[in-house]
């Protein structure tokens, strides 16, 4: 529809802007004054929130059309092996090669999220992650329970996701709360 073409959230990093969107995220030279078209990646999910930290890029992912391979491949079916909900992150150290180096898959995808670092650990990095898409049934992803808080106490329906990144290993984030 209409979201597909929308840019949904902007980051700035050492004069690039990074601007998400639905479909993946572009990236402007913004240093001169007038902005410069650097990179496009595609890769739909949905939302499209960036942050970055240093070379790294952190993207939103909600939608059920997401792919782990950055794919367009869509389908309706209630369990998909390759789907992805979550958290991408990119290695944007060679803008002329950005890479995906990690997905950490969340029950409820991620609508938005929060870079916070290790109070007293440099290298150590957490997201927060909030997701607003229904609950995944557990086929497809182990982790997933539904219900209400009061019936099922270990409901995602409610849950902030908590992501370990480990600077020098970013490939190995995963929840950890």
């Amino acid at each position: 529809g209409l979201l597909a073409l929308a840019n949904s959230d902007m980051a700035m990093a050492d004069g690039k802007l990074f601007v998400g969107n639905f479909n993946g995220f572009n990236a402007y030279d913004v240093s001169s004054g007038t902005p410069e078209l650097v990179l496009s990646v595609v890769c739909p999910g949905g939302q499209g929130d960036l942050s970055i930290h240093g070379d790294l890029l952190f993207m939103s992912v909600e939608e059920n059309r997401g792919r782990l391979n950055c794919g367009a491949a869509t389908t309706e079916d209630d369990v998909v092996s390759q789907r992805f909900r979550g958290i991408r992150i990119f290695d944007i150290s060679d803008l002329n090669a950005p890479r995906q180096i990690a997905a950490v898959q969340t029950c409820r995808g991620s609508h938005t999220h929060t870079l916070v670092p290790h109070p007293t650990d440099a290298n150590v990095l957490y997201i927060y992650n909030s997701g607003t898409a229904d609950v995944r049934g557990s086929a497809e992803l182990a982790i997933c329970t539904d219900g209400q808080p009061d019936q099922n106490p270990e409901t995602a329906l409610f849950s902030i996701d908590v992501i370990k990144v480990e600077l020098n290993r970013p490939q190995d984030a995963a929840i950890v709360n």
